[in-house]
């Protein structure tokens, strides 16, 4: 096996997470990804590495961390990374969405890990499943799951009977399919997540919240109240309408030893590889098994999670990654 290059030698490391065009700090309760970035960089940092993190106006990280100016654009990235990246930097990890660093053509070698659904050419892309580098690299590139600090995250036995939906309020994410199996089941629904589409909400999700005194809208949550919607709900659903490039909820939700039902689209089979009965084909599917309540247990749940997710895990296939991206430019080097 691979000796682990965090084991030999300590790295300076380049973060740098998109600003643009929905500048977020880092970490974010409105942001899966800057969740991610933020994990990796203080596992990093945690295991000695130096790291520089480049983020938006109020972040906070133990890297050092160095902020973009208001108002910042996309087509700047770039060229303010370069000016204030470190000579001896060893690796630059690109997480902005458009890869405006692996876009560059730099002398230092560059990872950009493709965090959204996007066919732009990088020399080393990371996908974050085994479906999307499929759907978008061609199979070619690499893959790295998502992970989550778990003790971070809540676990209780104890539900209070309400189904949660849980992510952004947009057609694709399946909203009105979680409102349609609450309707069709009679059970209560907490629907929680930013609005990114007010015309849609307005228009088609509003309404039937106003119709059914069981369904009850929270907005936007972090923190406590995101834990204990998680801990404490019946299941979680996912209904998602889109080709998912992992699912970051499902993964939150089984921490907090609560089930996912899940549409079976993207990286869906993947995520929940060991709970084939949690998998659904259509909506119809999804309201038998939300009736017939036959789920694993919650134990079993955070420690699939633990076995498979951990920031620590991701954290582990990023630095054997770096250590080959690392060896190849090198030996790229002395060729030319």
């Amino acid at each position: 096996m691979k000796k682990l290059i965090q084991d030999s030698k300590r790295l300076t490391i380049v973060q740098v997470i998109s600003n643009y065009p929905n500048a977020q700090p880092v970490p974010s309760i409105k942001g899966g990804t800057e969740k991610i970035v933020f994990e990796l960089t203080e596992e990093l940092v945690r295991r000695g590495h130096k790291v520089y993190l480049f983020a938006a106006l109020g972040s906070r990280s133990k890297a050092n961390l160095i902020t973009y100016p208001k108002g910042f654009r996309h087509k700047n990235i770039a060229g303010f990374v370069i000016r204030k990246t470190p000579e001896r930097a060893d690796i630059i990890h690109d997480h902005t969405f458009r890869s405006a660093l692996g876009q560059a053509n730099l002398n230092i070698p560059t990872l950009c890990t493709i965090h959204i659904p996007d066919r732009r050419r990088v020399k080393y892309p990371v996908y974050v499943s085994k479906s999307a580098r499929q759907l978008m690299g061609n199979n070619k590139g690499f893959y790295v799951y998502n992970g989550i600090n778990t003790s971070e995250y809540e676990f209780s036995i104890e539900k209070h009977g309400y189904l949660l939906f849980i992510g952004r309020i947009i057609r694709d994410k399946g909203i009105l399919q979680a409102i349609e199996v609450a309707e069709k089941t009679g059970k209560k629904l907490i629907i929680a997540g930013p609005v990114k589409d007010l015309h849609f909400f307005r228009r088609e999700v509003k309404p039937r919240i106003q119709k059914n005194a069981k369904i009850r809208y929270v907005g936007p949550v972090g923190g406590k109240l995101k834990q204990q919607l998680f801990k404490h709900a019946e299941c979680v659903l996912f209904p998602t309408l889109l080709e998912e490039q992992f699912g970051l909820v499902m993964i939150e939700s089984m921490a907090c030893g609560t089930p996912v039902l899940a549409l079976r689209n993207g990286a869906v089979p993947e995520v929940l590889s060991e709970f084939p009965n949690l998998i659904c084909n259509t909506v119809s599917e999804m309201i038998v098994k939300v009736r017939q309540k036959n789920y694993p247990p919650p134990l079993i749940l955070r420690k699939y999670v633990i076995k498979r997710f951990t920031n620590k895990k991701m954290t582990d296939s990023y630095l054997r990654i770096y250590q080959d991206v690392i060896q190849k430019e090198s030996g790229n080097s002395k060729r030319r």
